[in-house]
């Protein structure tokens, strides 16, 4: 059962980039530009583009200026309001953190006159990318919709858990073709692919492959894999690339520069690819594809399912201050916010990737695994609030957190993917764990003694991963002394704190 809450605030937020707001009648004035500009930790470093409710995929643009490579530090989401150009839509994302990872399966629908055109566009860096216009946007929950005047394209996203789907409208310009580039080995951190590889198989129209990569977070453990399939509603000639250099015809390439292109038939106006991650397996991806697609509806009642999902979340609240419409665009996009992310990591039939590196299936009492779990900045303020307003939910974050200690053996700062970061300082998930109990929303599947220890263990000793860096430094002084540790102050405050 839905609870609903009445919330009577007075709220105060960052000034609205721009004057946007959905045009939606379904669902609350908002503006979800907040959070896209900004610059360097002064940047909300949002991504802008769809997503479910707390979902892996979070597909957007990934945009830049004037200026050919993008400025790394406004671009820790992939999109900044100031920006010009559309380079690609990527499938993954961070959200709100300050570095870049993820940020994978990059994908661009072009127009070219031939192959010597689209020869210059990927030899380029960023010789593919768009230009486009705020006004030509539509930022919703679950839907985005821009056109790229560049290629004269309307791209239409919208995405479920795990899967992203693409709609392309293309205004045919006079001896141009229409296709598609998907770029395999592309990163939104330059120069994090490791390894990357993509097939075609024209026979059954699916295009499939993977990327291991070491982001800011991911290559402090060892790196990442994605693994994707994509169906494309049809295409003629194709090919891939490697280094710069297209190749007609082939099927197959692997690498850290490489892609595949795609030349739609040319009666073709319209084209739909539908893109499915995972971070178990190439079948789970294609899984994950079916699943969550319903065998590959079409991308509208797609939209309208994951548009509902996210009105079903906002239903529970009735919001009620005597605001006036700028403030209460600002709390209705802060609470769609809160509602993306951390990322739910379980696929579908409840396989995930655990934090010993093996694949495995969800405890039945929980609903969904969670991670990327920033904990040094959300744990005074989101996951209390995901607590107070959806305990099941709240409780799931939790018991997540405990799998990890299970599974890697400690207790996590900033578990990322299926990894220990050791980012920023404290343990602050003792305050997450007595805060579910303390509100005396946990059940017996709490296990106690497991929690005593992992609690004991992070304030008295070190820990093989996300340690309190040396804890006997203030066990013996009851402070941490500046001539010791530089952070001293910031230490000393989150461990009386934890």
């Amino acid at each position: 059962m839905i609870e609903r809450w009445t919330l009577v605030f007075l709220l105060f937020l960052s000034e609205v980039s721009g004057s946007y707001q959905n045009r939606n009648p379904k669902f609350p004035p908002l503006n979800l530009y907040i959070g896209t500009d900004g610059d360097g930790f002064g940047a909300g470093s949002l991504p802008l583009g769809v997503q479910s409710p707390y979902g892996a995929l979070r597909l957007g643009a990934d945009t830049s200026n004037t200026l050919d490579i993008p400025i790394i530090f406004d671009h820790l989401g992939g999109y900044h309001y100031s920006d010009t150009h559309i380079n690609l839509f990527s499938h993954t994302h961070m959200f709100g953190a300050g570095v870049q990872d993820y940020g994978e399966v990059g994908i661009m629908p072009v127009q070219i006159t031939n192959n010597k055109e689209l020869q210059k566009m990927i030899s380029k860096e960023n010789g593919y990318r768009s230009a486009f216009r705020h006004e030509n946007e539509i930022v919703e929950p679950g839907y985005y919709k821009v056109q790229l005047d560049t290629h004269k394209i309307n791209v239409e996203l919208t995405a479920t858990e795990q899967v992203g789907v693409h709609r392309y409208s293309y205004d045919r310009i006079k001896n141009k073709q229409p296709a598609i580039l998907v770029h395999s080995s592309y990163t939104l951190q330059k120069g994090a692919c490791n390894h990357s590889q993509i097939k075609i198989d024209s026979a059954n129209h699916e295009i499939t492959g993977s990327i291991h990569f070491r982001g800011s977070l991911s290559g402090r453990f060892g790196g990442v894999t994605t693994y994707f399939v994509i169906t494309l509603s049809n295409w003629g000639k194709f090919g891939t690339w490697s280094n710069g250099k297209i190749t007609e015809g082939q099927t197959e390439v692997d690498g850290c520069s490489t892609g595949a292109y795609f030349i739609l038939p040319d009666e073709e106006t319209q084209a739909t690819m539908y893109v499915g991650i995972s971070f178990v397996s190439l079948d789970q991806a294609r899984t994950n594809l079916k699943v969550q697609t319903n065998m590959f509806q079409s991308f509208d009642e797609i939209r309208a399912i994951v548009q509902q999902k996210w009105l079903d979340e906002l239903g529970r609240f009735e919001v009620s201050a005597p605001w006036d419409s700028d403030a209460e665009v600002k709390f209705n996009t802060a609470l769609v916010h809160s509602l993306s992310s951390p990322t739910q990591w379980d696929e579908s039939n409840g396989v995930y990737l655990g934090f010993d590196g093996q694949i495995r299936t969800k405890p039945d009492y929980m609903q969904h695994i969670y991670t990327d779990l920033s904990i040094w900045d959300v744990f005074r303020t989101q996951i209390p609030f995901i607590i107070f307003h959806d305990v099941q939910r709240g409780r799931d974050i939790i018991y997540s957190i405990m799998l990890i200690v299970a599974q890697g053996g400690d207790l996590p700062k900033w578990p990322f993917a299926n990894g220990y970061t050791g980012c920023m300082i404290g343990s602050h998930a003792d305050i997450l764990i007595s805060d579910l109990v303390m509100k005396k929303e946990h059940d017996n599947n709490l296990n106690f003694t497991q929690v005593i220890q992992s609690l004991r263990k992070v304030a008295n000793q070190n820990q093989i991963h996300d340690s309190r860096f040396d804890p006997s430094t203030y066990i013996q002084y009851k402070y941490v002394p500046y001539d010791m540790d530089q952070h001293s102050a910031p230490l000393t405050l989150s461990y009386a704190y934890d």
